[in-house]
């Protein structure tokens, strides 16, 4: 993953509109991959732990409203 690959990833969630929970999803996901990928691919022990760390919270079961 590269910062491109992102940014498109971005106008994807903005070209979703007006479809709010298809850019919920499609934001739930980015955010999950570039953690993801700093969890996986950082040399720095602080960003690998904080981004495993809040990878964490994809593991609570709680309703969502929208996405």
């Amino acid at each position: 993953m590269d910062v491109s690959h992102v940014r498109q990833r971005v106008q994807a969630i903005a070209d979703a509109a007006p479809d709010y929970e298809a850019q919920h999803g499609l934001e739930d996901d980015l955010f999950t991959d570039v953690l993801a990928s700093i969890a996986m691919t950082s040399t720095d022990p602080l960003a690998k732990a904080l981004a495993g760390a809040a990878l964490e919270a994809r593991e609570i079961d709680f309703q969502r409203l929208a996405a």
